[in-house]
């Protein structure tokens, strides 16, 4: 039943990293009308007022549960933060593609504190994912943004998504996924309720601009989020992070159609290196074994005494 899934697991990581990838033109255009603050607290409050109203029924839950909840949902809330309000700074597609170093802090993650071990393939991922976020990030740091306040604070967003994926993958199963999600929507709500009174918040007017507001509440938030809960029930944590590291993909694609910024051969080279990573981590795992079997064949031929 689990393998009969995967497909849509990936497909359903596939759907959220799209939705995250337009959420920083989104929310780019609708910095015109309202301040990054006010947005992210509408943000966030839509997310929870839609995932309580649907998942009513699951709010009565274990208390490790509703804990690793609430931890899950604070490490998403300082990610989305940081990213929205790094975004003030930041173009677009830099944004998006800095984002998706979470795929590294990820595998590093997993790697040292959960001491799993990764396939070649996966390591091989992270690498091409690195280089093309650099070759990103050296085009969009010619423009007058640059790589300064607002890519650093992006930077610590992707190590708190980091995070994020691997306690959910830890801590997510099949039964918990609608409690979990309805309890990380919660906190980013409390958050946002708690920091209102400091954000001189004014409610929304433009109809537009509510349009906006509502695709990122409730198809960026609510919906993507019970989705990556739910796939990542049955996909590992690095694969998870290295399957929406498509998202910067989704943002420079969304970014140049709707001519915030011009195709450049940095987001051509790197987003296609960003692409083959992807590829790499959907590989079926007989054709995975063959190249780990090589990379641990070239690393004995090393060890041998001359």
């Amino acid at each position: 039943m689990t393998s009969n899934r995967m497909p849509w697991a990936f497909a359903a990581l596939l759907v959220a990293a799209m939705a995250w990838g337009s959420t920083v033109v989104v929310a780019k255009s609708a910095f015109e009308s309202i301040s990054p603050i006010n947005l992210l607290v509408v943000r966030l409050v839509l997310t929870g007022v839609v995932l309580v109203a649907v998942f009513s029924t699951r709010l009565r839950m274990p208390r490790a549960v509703a804990v690793r909840g609430m931890v899950l949902g604070a490490l998403f809330t300082a990610g989305i933060a940081s990213q929205i309000i790094g975004l003030q700074y930041t173009p677009a597609s830099l944004s998006g593609f800095v984002t998706a170093s979470y795929v590294v802090f990820t595998a590093i993650i997993s790697a040292v504190l959960l001491r799993q071990r990764q396939p070649a393939t996966t390591w091989l991922a992270v690498g091409l994912t690195i280089v093309g976020i650099v070759i990103l990030a050296s085009g969009a740091s010619r423009g007058d943004a640059g790589f300064g306040f607002g890519a650093a604070l992006t930077l610590f967003g992707a190590v708190m998504f980091a995070f994020h994926i691997v306690l959910l993958g830890r801590w997510v199963r099949p039964e918990t996924v609608q409690q979990l999600t309805v309890m990380q929507a919660l906190m980013g709500t409390a958050v946002a309720l708690v920091v209102v009174p400091f954000t001189g918040f004014d409610m929304p007017r433009d109809p537009i601009l509510w349009g906006q507001l509502l695709y990122l509440g409730i198809f960026c938030g609510a919906v993507t989020l019970f989705l990556q809960s739910w796939a990542q029930s049955y996909v590992a944590a690095t694969p998870s992070a290295v399957i929406m590291c498509s998202e910067p993909v989704f943002s420079a694609i969304f970014a140049i159609g709707f001519g915030f910024e011009p195709l450049t051969v940095h987001i051509i080279v790197g987003g296609s290196l960003v692409v083959v990573a992807l590829l790499l981590t959907a590989w079926p795992r007989k054709r995975g074994r063959v190249i780990d079997a090589l990379v641990e064949e070239v690393r004995r031929r090393r060890s041998r005494p001359a």
